[in-house]
């Protein structure tokens, strides 16, 4: 389906707070995509405004979510990384859930939610030293995150050692907390499964074509499905489903009903199946 297309352009692991504000990554792992607007950005629920949005693909290449329109799209290629950055306060340490919109072209508005995980290593990472003591009270405003505060303090103390910039920052500290176990969207981020992600990691390459990897990816999330219905959950004409669908059955990865549905074998049997083809092709060789 498409939402399940778009959750797998988030960057696990990329949620962090920056100078900027808080980041992450979006990468194209699947198909060109041409999306022509940034409909939805919530963290925790809390929704972030257009003009707090901005997107990055080089140093030289920003737009604001209000830039990206129909008229004005934003094309992703095969591989491209875009970095989203929020202009809002910090996140504290723990487990964050993120939600985002889209209007893609072709599809009209869809979305994904997510979560993921500020650890200490995001945590805002500065040498207060190249602020002002002004700059450093607006900065500080905004961090919730406590060892963020703390790691401020130390390096002033170690440094400069101005004593509002040591008030300022002893004060914050009096009023934040860490986010609390029970505050937290859940204990663990949910796209850590153990050995599976390397198990479909593998089959990616295996598969070796963002349309194979997207069809076969479809096929296993409902079951068993026709090409018409799972085209209509991909980014994919239905000829190009109903030709890969036909060219995973001779492969013996899929198998086809008598209704015209199709099943994908499990992403082990993939594996071995490709295992045996490339012994097959080395024993005829030899």
């Amino acid at each position: 389906m498409i939402e399940q297309y778009l959750e797998r352009l988030f960057t696990w692991e990329s949620l962090e707070n920056t100078e900027r504000g808080v980041e992450f990554e979006l990468k194209n792992r699947l198909i060109e995509a041409e999306f022509e607007g940034v409909t939805t950005v919530k963290i925790d629920g809390e929704p972030v405004a257009a003009e707090d949005i901005a997107l990055e693909l080089s140093e030289d290449e920003r737009y604001t979510a209000d830039e990206i329109t129909p008229e004005n799209p934003l094309e992703l290629d095969l591989a491209e990384t875009v970095r989203v950055v929020l202009d809002r306060p910090r996140l504290r340490l723990g487990v964050h859930e993120l939600e985002l919109g889209l209007r893609v072209e072709g599809y009209g508005e869809v979305g994904f939610t997510t979560d993921d995980e500020v650890r200490a290593e995001d945590l805002v990472d500065v040498d207060p030293g190249e602020h002002t003591v002004a700059e450093l009270r607006e900065l500080i405003a905004v961090i919730t995150e406590p060892k963020s505060l703390e790691r401020l303090l130390d390096r002033e103390r170690a440094g400069e050692d101005r004593k509002t910039a040591v008030e300022a920052i002893e004060e914050r500290l009096k009023t934040s907390e860490p986010l609390a176990e029970d505050e937290m969207v859940r204990s663990e981020p949910t796209t850590k499964e153990g050995g599976g992600n390397l198990v479909n990691d593998l089959v990616v390459e295996v598969l070796e074509s963002p349309q194979r990897v997207s069809v076969y990816l479809t096929v296993r999330t409902l079951g068993t499905g026709t090409p018409e219905e799972i085209a209509g959950r991909t980014v994919l004409p239905e000829s190009t489903v109903r030709s890969t669908l036909e060219d995973f059955e001779s492969e013996g990865i899929a198998e086809r009903t008598e209704v015209g549905e199709y099943s994908v074998a499990s992403p082990i049997k993939v594996l071995r199946k490709r295992q045996q083809d490339v012994w097959t092709v080395l024993r005829s060789t030899l």
